[in-house]
């Protein structure tokens, strides 16, 4: 006779794996928007915390990285409104890079066109680089990879990487200018 596992014993290896799997994607997501690494490894040490609390409610076919990635995206969204308000109180001015940060990750339906429009463009970009430097690209932005990790995973140099990377950024910003030209204009406004 087969001895099973108990439910919370399958639940808990399952978040461990998702933890191992999404936790460094997490923590760079957060950052894109907090430029601090320490505050968002805090944030994504919540979003954790948040599935684990509803460990026992939670729906294994769901999409957890979604859900994970959601989560960090509002506990980012809050923490940057609160610091808005304190500032606002303070009368001090709000820094634009959390200005920027507050409008990416706000719910509206034109920033979600918006944000198609950037999508389908660095798509596009991406797909018109060779596959080396769109693999690095990618190692660095989705994976979260260091330059000398991705340098040792593709057996080049770490200088060879940031070409790479820079590269692709100034293709991105040439392709990207009409709409910070938009941001801009949201951050007057």
């Amino acid at each position: 006779m087969q001895k099973t596992e108990p439910l919370d014993k399958t639940i808990e290896l399952y978040i461990e794996q998702v933890y191992h799997l999404y936790y460094r994607k997490a923590v760079n997501y957060a950052n894109q928007f907090l430029k601090d690494t320490e505050l968002s490894k805090g944030m994504a040490q919540e979003a954790f915390i948040s599935i684990w609390e509803r460990r026992n409610t939670l729906d294994v076919n769901c999409n957890v990285e979604y859900y994970l990635l959601a989560t960090v995206r509002n506990k980012a969204l809050n923490y940057l409104k609160h610091k808005q308000r304190m500032a606002k109180n303070m009368g001090t001015e709000v820094p634009v890079s959390d200005r920027l940060s507050i409008i990416a990750l706000s719910d509206d339906a034109s920033q979600k066109v918006c944000c198609k429009e950037i999508s389908a463009i660095v798509d596009k970009t991406l797909n018109s680089l060779s596959p080396d430097i769109r693999e690095t690209f990618l190692m660095s932005r989705e994976q979260g990879l260091s330059y000398k990790e991705i340098a040792e995973k593709s057996n080049v140099s770490i200088k060879t990487i940031e070409y790479r990377i820079t590269k692709v950024l100034k293709i991105l910003t040439a392709g990207l200018s009409d709409f910070l030209t938009i941001l801009f204009l949201l951050l007057l406004g």
